[in-house]
């Protein structure tokens, strides 16, 4: 679904943020993308939904080359950044509404398409409020309802869990299972709670400094390196900090 090859972002004044990355994301995966501050995450993720140039490097999203197909693409990914804004006089239904029309979504069917992703994400009793009086939590259930509202293939999620509490990241996990197993939507997934990472993805990528250190099953990973840092049953969160802090 996603494969990027040699993948480079250099700026005018010589930082390279994103350094020769190679990506291989499987159909029906739910991919975690691992990395410190600063590793180049977020550069990745804006260039793999063509909202950024590469310097150097091709993609192709579900076999189709993004610069020459980006329009089209498009129609395929749906994304929540780590950042974004909501209009907070619109009601949940409204805000959806608007997406779903600049989506291209038929007169006819986008009432029933709001409808359905509201329920999906637990917001139906709460679609006639404003969204300006929504929780965090809401905001970010808003947010992944706005990302598949037009029936992507692939959705990027951005810290979809950061700032929430511990039923908040519940509730959001359970979400994002439920658009794998049951709505066949590959998850390519960004956060720093690696324990939340091993629980819900099956393959990860962790990078460093703009460059791919480690790609694979997560299970795979976890016993790949029980002799190298000398733990019998090493966690997720053991493997990052030895691959992230190595010389």
């Amino acid at each position: 679904m996603i494969l990027a090859e040699k993948l480079t972002k250099r700026y005018d004044n010589g930082f390279i943020a994103v350094n020769e990355l190679q990506l291989h994301v499987k159909k029906g995966d739910i991919y975690g993308f691992l990395g410190p501050n600063g590793a180049g995450k977020t550069t990745t993720i804006r260039m793999l939904t063509g909202l950024l140039t590469p310097s150097e490097g091709n993609i192709r999203i579900n076999g189709m080359d993004l610069q020459e197909h980006v329009t089209n693409i498009k129609q395929y990914i749906g994304v929540l950044p780590e950042s974004h804004g909501y209009y907070d006089w619109m009601t949940g239904t409204e805000y959806l509404t608007l997406f779903a029309e600049l989506y291209g979504i038929a007169k006819e069917k986008r009432k029933l398409r709001v409808a359905e992703v509201l329920e999906l994400v637990g917001l139906y009793d709460k679609s006639h409020i404003a969204v300006g009086q929504y929780s965090r939590g809401m905001r970010q259930r808003l947010g992944i309802a706005k990302a598949i509202v037009h029936e992507p293939a692939i959705i990027f999620l951005d810290e979809p869990t950061l700032g929430l509490d511990p039923q908040g990241q519940k509730d959001i996990q359970s979400i994002i299972r439920d658009l794998n197993t049951r709505h066949q939507i590959t998850i390519f997934i960004t956060s720093h709670l690696l324990k939340e990472i091993s629980e819900i993805c099956n393959r990860v990528a962790i990078v460093n400094r703009g460059k791919l250190v480690e790609e694979g099953e997560i299970s795979t990973l976890l016993q790949g390196y029980r002799e190298i840092i000398g733990v019998e049953n090493p966690t997720l969160e053991e493997v990052f900090f030895y691959l992230t802090n190595k010389k």
